[in-house]
């Protein structure tokens, strides 16, 4: 019996160039949930099954999902705990799931556990990029490149003073694969590099690439005083809810820069647009909002000194292609050992 997996559509492509695999896909496409049905489904009337063949369709290969032995989770894969239950349902034979993004916060692990089935998260797939997208946002902020742009739109001419990196230091907080990717290109320009851990042993044999690593939950508020560019590069979870509020955003430079590339829900938001607002913080770039994209009516929009770079920090052309391989060198070490690389659970 060949091997059964559901993957997304898009990549079928990519499976019709590597024919030689032994895998059989079946495919998946993702769809949005009519506004109307929505609303009968949060007043009762409409039960989640129907909404989880309406969200997520499989269009090749249905038949055969009770053999599927691996899926892969694109990352635009959003589906409620419930539903995520009833599609685990239908594939009793599930052993491996990828999913294509680093954090798992939209993900009830607890399922996956419950039937003995392992989880990956995407590792490095993105690091790079997204390192690459915060080193540029710190370029952006010591050179005053927003402010040129709006002078440039205003037909306003006037010399700003720019800072040297060589003179600054970026916290990260959060040193996984993107904090650590990171602190490499920082390091590389100049920049005083401090990391915050939550597991600082970790680097008992020294901090690099880091110049100094400090605690994250009794140290941050130092690593904040110290920096002119903070970055957040963890994931969500209870204890880091809104770690950043009111109290912790008044502990950062008044000049400095917060970079968001994780979960919007890190961050206050209503905070940190009154800290922009009342010029106590001097900017803010911000990847993902907590709801995504953000409502015409927020205030993120017309914040001052708040840019959005709207959840395009991972985006490339090549991702998909490189998620497939990344796919398949997961199915192959699930095959061989049962241990995939990257896994959560």
């Amino acid at each position: 019996m060949p091997l059964r997996v559901l993957v997304p559509l898009q990549s079928q492509v990519f499976f019709a160039q590597n024919k030689a695999l032994d895998a059989q896909p079946l495919f998946y496409r993702l769809r949005q949930e009519p506004f109307l049905k929505r609303g009968m489904r949060k007043l009762g009337l409409r039960e989640d099954a129907a909404t989880l063949d309406t969200k997520f369709e499989v269009v090749q290969g249905e038949e055969f999902l009770p053999e599927t032995y691996a899926i892969w989770l694109s990352a635009a894969v959003r589906l409620s705990s419930l539903q995520m239950a009833l599609l685990l349902d239908r594939m009793p034979q599930l052993r491996w799931v990828y999913s294509q993004i680093t954090g798992t916060d939209h993900l009830d692990l607890s399922l996956f556990a419950k039937r003995g089935v392992a989880v990956s998260n995407s590792g490095r797939l993105s690091s790079r990029r997204m390192a690459e997208m915060a080193l540029a946002l710190i370029f952006a902020h010591a050179k005053s490149l927003p402010e040129h742009f709006a002078l440039q739109r205003n037909r306003r001419w006037r010399a700003l003073p720019c800072e040297e990196l060589s003179r600054q230091t970026v916290g990260i907080v959060g040193t996984g694969s993107i904090g650590t990717e990171l602190a490499k290109l920082c390091r590389g320009v100049g920049l005083r590099v401090i990391g915050a851990s939550r597991n600082p042993a970790k680097f008992a044999a020294g901090a690099e690439p880091f110049h100094e690593i400090v605690r994250l939950d009794s140290e941050l508020d130092r690593l904040l005083a110290e920096s002119d560019h903070v970055v957040l590069a963890l994931p969500l979870n209870k204890q880091t809810h809104e770690l950043f509020d009111a109290k912790r955003l008044s502990r950062m430079k008044p000049n400095s820069s917060l970079i968001n590339l994780a979960r919007g829900a890190l961050v206050n938001e209503d905070a940190l647009c009154d800290a922009l607002a009342k010029g106590t913080l001097g900017a803010a770039y911000v990847d993902l909002p907590a709801k995504f994209p953000p409502p015409l009516w927020s205030r993120l929009y017309r914040t001052p000194n708040l840019m959005l770079t709207h959840n395009s920090a991972a985006k490339s052309e090549r991702l998909a292609e490189e998620a497939f391989h990344q796919f398949l060198d997961g199915l192959n070490a699930m095959l061989v050992s049962g241990n995939p690389p990257d896994r959560v659970i």
